[in-house]
């Protein structure tokens, strides 16, 4: 459980839960314009099939404020789904992504004065639940900003072009030490 504050001072109290079936009525309330221009026209239910992990922020009146899917594949067709990772790797060879260790943001939508937090709880929850992650990827059409909320969380690794448009999409990225550090164990000295 954390505790929201929205920008008016209102306060809430919130937990992180796995999305079930009966949540897509009040997600899809959630929806906005920005959203679709940002994610796309989506069929929430499809994408809650093929979810690896749906996340949804509640209240303590159990009201959704906000929800996120992750897929293991880049959404808005840029990179075939089991052929991703030679296209990531040209972008920054720094970042050692694998399918293990990796994730894509497909959807996200908040109550708007609590967006940011529940975008935090949203991620640090993700790592928490999954210790082998290491990145969480967005992929956005390059001429929408990430807006005030996204832009929190994630950092632009660059631009790649989409399979199916002739368009270019902003790669943005999020690390699990910046939300979620975890132990490094090394061996034991003597001289400890």
């Amino acid at each position: 459980m954390s505790i929201l504050t929205s920008p008016r001072g209102k306060v809430e109290v919130v937990h992180c839960r796995r999305t079930e079936s009966q949540d897509i009525f009040c997600i899809k309330n959630l929806v906005r314009k920005f959203t679709q221009k940002l994610f796309g026209r989506l069929n929430i239910i499809y994408l809650l099939e093929k979810a690896n992990l749906a996340v949804t922020v509640c209240n303590d009146k159990e009201e959704i404020m906000a929800h996120s899917i992750f897929l293991d594949y880049p959404n808005w067709n840029v990179a075939k789904q089991d052929n991703w990772i030679p296209l990531f790797r040209e972008l920054d060879k720094e970042i050692p992504c694998t399918p293990l260790n990796t994730l894509f943001m497909h959807f996200f939508v908040a109550v708007d004065e609590y967006a940011t937090g529940c975008l935090k709880e949203i991620i640090r929850t993700v790592f928490k639940a999954v210790p082998e992650l290491y990145f969480i990827f967005l992929i956005v059409p390059t001429y929408l900003s990430l807006g005030s909320t996204l832009i929190t969380v994630f950092d632009q690794v660059g631009n790649i072009p989409c399979l199916n448009y002739n368009e270019d999409f902003a790669v943005h990225i999020c690390h699990r030490h910046n939300h979620y550090p975890q132990l490094h164990i090394r061996k034991a000295r003597v001289e400890d």
